[in-house]
């Protein structure tokens, strides 16, 4: 059996706006898109998604994963992130020994002035009879690294997205109530 793991923090500063950032993190169906590519989510339902992730090259694999993530606000004005189930398409036999579990947070400051968060991978995996003979030390930090990619991926387009959709969804708040 191998673990994997993989954790990463952010912290993204935003200037103040006419409508607080915690409102619109309480959005999840738009804060989705800022996590990930439209094109890689389906909504399955209130707040539940489906990411279907770009192909992962793991030694000599080729892999596809699928997760279906929980996004949900919490008592303490935390949007929660959660997963426990994810597949990799074309790979039943992979399925099988495959365990996977992501867990996250991300709220808005106290004082309104940017968010802060965080997000742990953790992923047990026994590998197929080939991968016996490849030390144990390389496949955990091979897929270390992958792991660590996958969560480095959505933290740079949290950062690079979050501001453009929140000043965008703000604007349309903003021109909704002064139409009325």
């Amino acid at each position: 059996m191998v673990h994997l793991h993989a954790s990463q923090s952010v912290e993204i500063a935003i200037s103040p706006a006419p409508v607080p950032i915690h409102q619109y993190l309480s959005d999840t169906e738009r804060l989705v898109y800022a996590l990930a590519d439209p094109s890689q989510i389906k909504v399955l339902g209130r707040h539940t998604f489906q990411f279907s992730m770009r192909s992962i090259r793991f030694l000599m694999l080729t892999l596809e994963p699928v997760a279906d993530v929980k996004i949900y606000p919490n008592d303490c004005d935390e949007i929660i992130i959660y997963s426990d189930s994810c597949r990799l398409r074309h790979q039943a036999v992979l399925n099988r020994r495959f365990a996977f579990k992501l867990q996250g947070w991300l709220a808005a400051r106290p004082d309104n002035s940017g968010v802060s968060g965080n997000a742990e991978l953790d992923i047990h995996i026994d590998l197929p009879a080939a991968f016996r003979l490849t030390p144990k030390s390389l496949l955990e930090s091979t897929g270390n690294a992958i792991a660590s990619s996958i969560l480095s991926t959505i933290k740079q387009r949290l950062q690079r997205r979050l501001i453009h959709e929140y000043r965008g969804w703000t604007a349309g708040v903003l021109s909704a109530s002064q139409s009325r």
